[in-house]
């Protein structure tokens, strides 16, 4: 201290030393205290992950691993969980006393006989359930059902069995309390609730092939594209309403030929969009969320086509394949809502696209010409901007998810719910291989930043999702 250090000091009186060492001791007492403040305010951000552009994205993530089984993680995913696994349980808490809980709440709820193959896992819209399909072979043949996962009571309970009809896809109602599937059938596909509770009484909507849906944010209603049967005159684009005690068809937007897969009701729900034929010609179809006011905003070339609405419900993306190929896209175009204009964002071939959570990026699978592999990319809707990613061969879970992705993406999300990072299932390669691929490694679910930072492995993988952007 500078008092300490002028040698003055010791002459001075001694009432003059004192008021000067009082004073000095004052002061230390105040930094000391002002120290303890400091140290307290930053201990929390000294011991907290830096976030960064690549910092590991939120959310969970849930995958069905190369053994078939279920897993979950959160966060950085060091050590995903086996849900479908058999163990030795978890200890919890329940009425002040400790008891061991099974992952799996009885023998009733796990697949009779043999090792399973499981399938789906979808998260449920708040976020606190994960359902999944599984298939297993014994005795009497193969065997089929449904279970649903509690988050956090670490409890699976049954929901569906059955011997013959297969679990095609899985999609939760908005308000998390249904479940509804698609059974596979010899006379083609049946839409079916049910209840989450165990073995409950499943409630068939309505039968077809194919059967694509959007459930409206209530939950009450279905836009559905559907063919009830072998002729092009029989398909139809409509509403239901599935209320608890009718359903009914309430309204048909289109007959006859529809282009395309998933009609989808926009995340605000104030609109609907499909695709009609109208004199011989297919055009993207806007309308209010009744049906009411369709406009034809955008004509489409010959061939099958896709479209997903952008979270923010401003863009549809969408893209047109030829018919009779591997339905590899032709691009992707972007229109505008309020402007009823289109643009085109990408030129390449793609075989899928995702929006992330923020409506800022637009994911896609890009399919090189004569190579043997696809690529990631990734598109910055508000500069134009597209950064190619990494190379990678694609497991087959994840190829089915690229063919159907605009169904998959109105019950299913690849990003994480901060739109820092997506991930996908397949054998990454590094750089541009030529030529024959030799022995590739064994598939696993790769996390990759937009920031086109290094991809992390999560685990060996056949497919993986991410939980909801924004649980309600």
């Amino acid at each position: 201290m500078a008092w300490c250090e002028n040698v003055r000091f010791t002459r001075l009186p001694w009432p003059a030393r004192k008021a000067i060492l009082k004073q000095m001791i004052e002061q230390a007492v105040f930094r000391a205290r002002l120290l303890a403040i400091v140290v307290l305010c930053l201990t929390p951000l000294l011991l907290a992950p830096r976030a960064s552009a690549a910092s590991k994205g939120s959310g969970e993530i849930a995958f069905i691993g190369t053994d078939d089984e279920l897993y979950m993680c959160t966060g950085e995913c060091g050590n995903p969980e086996c849900i479908t696994c058999p163990g030795q349980g978890l200890h919890v808490r329940r009425n002040r006393l400790i008891r061991e809980v099974s992952l799996v709440q009885d023998d009733e709820s796990r697949p009779p006989e043999g090792p399973a193959r499981y399938a789906w896992p979808t998260f449920s819209p708040d976020g606190k359930q994960l359902a999944f399909a599984y298939m297993s072979r014994g005795p009497q043949g193969l065997h089929f059902g449904i279970s649903v996962y509690d988050v956090l009571k670490h409890v699976t309970i049954p929901i569906f069995e059955s011997r013959s009809e297969r679990i095609i896809y899985v999609y939760w109602t908005p308000d998390s309390r249904h479940l509804s599937f698609l059974l596979g059938e010899p006379q083609g596909l049946s839409l079916v609730v049910a209840e989450i509770k165990e073995k409950s009484p499943v409630r068939l909507v309505l039968t077809g092939a194919p059967v694509y849906y959007d459930w409206n944010r209530t939950g009450d209603k279905l836009l559905v594209h559907t063919n009830s049967g072998g002729s092009s005159r029989n398909e139809r684009v409509m509403l239901m309403n599935v209320a608890e005690s009718s359903q009914d068809i309430e309204k048909v937007f289109s007959h006859g030929r529809a282009p395309f897969k998933a009609p989808c009701w926009s995340p605000d729900g104030k609109h609907v969009a499909y695709i009609a034929n109208q004199n011989a010609e297919a055009y993207v179809v806007v309308a209010d969320s009744d049906g009411g006011n369709p406009h034809s905003m955008a004509s489409l070339p010959v061939g099958e086509n896709a479209l997903v609405w952008s979270p923010d419900s401003k863009h549809i993306a969408y893209s047109t394949a030829a018919i009779g190929g591997d339905l590899v896209f032709s691009g992707i175009k972007l229109l505008d809502i309020e402007t009823q204009e289109s643009k085109r964002i990408v030129t390449n071939p793609v075989q899928a696209f995702f929006f992330s959570p923020d409506a800022h990026y637009l994911a896609y699978v890009a399919v090189p010409k004569e190579l043997p592999f696809y690529s990631w990319s990734v598109l910055d809707l508000k500069t134009g901007k597209a950064r190619k990613l990494e190379n990678f061969l694609a497991t087959q879970d994840e190829s089915v998810a690229y063919h159907y992705f605009d169904q998959l993406a109105l019950s299913h999300t690849i990003w994480s719910p901060d739109s820092r990072e997506f991930v996908y299932a397949g054998v990454r390669l590094v750089g541009e291989p030529h030529g024959p691929l030799g022995p590739t490694p064994e598939p696993n679910l790769w996390a990759v930043p937009v920031d086109g930072s290094k991809s992390r492995s999560i685990g060996p993988a056949t497919i993986g999702f991410y939980s909801p952007a924004n649980p309600h």
